[in-house]
């Protein structure tokens, strides 16, 4: 229960997070931010930034009164469980995040256009160690996990101000100085915020949808020591869940954001300028190109990497979480999940980059129409499978609604720019999907060789019998794509040799 109520705090200030700083904001900026460098020079841009950093200040600083004000109350105005009376408290203490953290993405936004992205990477490292040295300290702040999650929200909150400390010496070096400018009748901020309404729903779709996961998940599950069922319209209605689905779907969710931080968002922030700039240049035949290469790239990581977590979701859930009080139920309840997620990994990737191309000509009505309805559409699947699959119906229906989503905006974005997907896309596509199968076929003969334990296997048993499958079938894999003659498998190994 205390793990559930400390996911559900924590996605409140990450979803203010996703919309005003690498999200909406990002998007509607990044485009009129290359805009000005390009056709105004530096010194207006940064001012130009100012201003918006300024505005951003303002309007956080306000949401973070507010809603300070509103978690204090609303426990001591209204009579509410347990469960959600701790997520009230977590809040209070981690929602100042909020403003923190949106200001730290803002500034990694302005560093990715100038073709700086080491420290906007790097800040999250930040925040992980915290969150570690938090769980460390936590037996001193008291002797029941309901004391002991503190220590865990407020490392959240503190790692806030960390990340804005160390992008500081990176925007000296580039001669970017923060000044209070309540200029607000900029034009381009004016174009901003015009844009940033209907981008704040399209851009963020999965992540209200991962929102709306963890409030049902809580919701809809059985209060500890209390009641199985819940009474609707005069009739008796068992808990479909159990305490911990938000926990779970927390744990699954940590996994998938694994190749999705790694690879699509990375894709999506590198593209994103390059997008913006081709369209302020009207380039479109670099636009398609950049479109069709960020696509056949998003396609020959996504798939394989949809595949391989399906198939080493056990052993990887395995190594880094069995043990202790995380039991083989708490196992098997995570791994049925990552199962569901992961079959939208490649879609998750291609989300991140497909709403950007949007972004960057301006359209930010499209998205919005259809993330409204993949939102709309993830909520009846969340409230109709959950009575079958339990927590893992709250995965699938992220699942189907991202797949859904850019099958969408991918034929409308043919259209709309006449952008068409190049035969070799096709043919690319193919031939990931041939190593991809090669890949899932080695990973399952491989693992077959090494008898499942039950959790009780050694620490090195448990990396073993991870890695092993994992290495021989990303050989599989590299192999296939050579035989196959996969041209994004050979850029990536010129990438590599080029590195070293």
């Amino acid at each position: 229960m205390v793990w559930d109520a400390f996911t559900v705090a924590f996605k409140i200030p990450n979803l203010f997070r996703r919309l005003f700083g690498e999200g909406a904001l990002s998007a509607a900026f990044i485009p009129i931010f290359t805009e000005q460098i390009e056709k105004h020079g530096k010194a207006e841009a940064w001012k130009f930034a100012n201003i918006i950093a300024t505005l951003l200040i303002i309007i956080l600083g306000g949401i973070v009164l507010l809603g300070e004000v509103s978690f204090f109350a609303i426990p001591k105005i209204f009579q509410i469980q347990e469960k959600w009376q701790l997520i009230y408290k977590l809040l209070i203490v981690m929602f100042p995040y909020v403003l923190f953290i949106c200001l730290v993405a803002f500034i990694g936004s302005v560093l990715n256009t100038i073709h700086h992205f080491f420290m906007p990477a790097f800040a999250p490292v930040v925040m992980n160690v915290c969150w570690i040295l938090g769980a460390v300290l936590s037996p001193y702040t008291g002797n029941t996990l309901e004391k002991m999650i503190y220590a865990v929200a407020v490392s959240t909150f503190l790692s806030g101000l960390v990340q804005i400390f160390i992008h500081i010496p990176v925007l000296r070096q580039n001669k970017l100085y923060y000044r209070f400018i309540p200029q607000f009748s900029h034009p381009g901020l004016k174009l901003v915020l015009t844009r940033m309404a209907p981008i704040v729903f399209g851009l963020a779709v999965v992540q209200i949808n991962v929102l709306l996961d963890s409030v049902i998940a809580v919701g809809f599950a059985a209060p500890q020591d209390g009641p199985a069922y819940f009474n609707f319209a005069g009739m008796s209605i068992h808990f479909p869940l159990k305490i911990g689905a938000a926990s779970v779907l927390y744990y699954s969710d940590r996994l998938i954001q694994f190749p999705l931080g790694v690879f699509g968002i990375a894709m999506a922030t590198a593209v994103f300028p390059l997008f913006s700039t081709h369209a302020v240049r009207e380039d479109w035949n670099n636009f398609s190109t950049t479109f069709n290469k960020a696509l056949k790239f998003i396609l020959f990581i996504g798939i394989p990497a949809s595949l391989g977590i399906i198939m080493l979701r056990e052993p990887i859930i395995d190594l880094l979480y069995r043990r202790n009080q995380f039991d083989a139920e708490s196992a098997y309840r995570t791994s049925r999940v990552v199962f569901f997620y992961a079959i939208g990994i490649w879609a998750y990737c291609g989300l991140h980059v497909l709403i950007r191309a949007f972004y960057s000509v301006k359209d930010t009505v499209t998205p919005v129409k259809v993330g409204a309805m993949c939102v709309g559409l993830n909520l009846i699947l969340n409230l109709s499978l959950i009575w079958v699959l339990q927590e893992g119906g709250l995965a699938l229906s992220t699942a189907v609604s991202a797949i859904v989503q850019i099958i969408i905006l991918t034929t409308i974005l043919q259209k709309r720019l006449r952008i068409k997907i190049e035969n070799e896309v096709i043919i690319s596509l193919q031939k990931t999907v041939v190593a991809s199968i090669a890949m899932a076929f080695t990973c399952w003969f491989i693992l077959k060789l090494f008898p499942d334990l039950n959790g009780s296997g050694s620490l090195y048993f448990k990396g073993i019998r991870l890695f092993v499958p994992m290495l021989s079938a990303c050989a599989a894999f590299s192999v296939t794509s050579f035989l196959l003659k996969s041209e994004e498998f050979g850029e990536m190994v010129r990438l590599s040799l080029r590195k070293i």
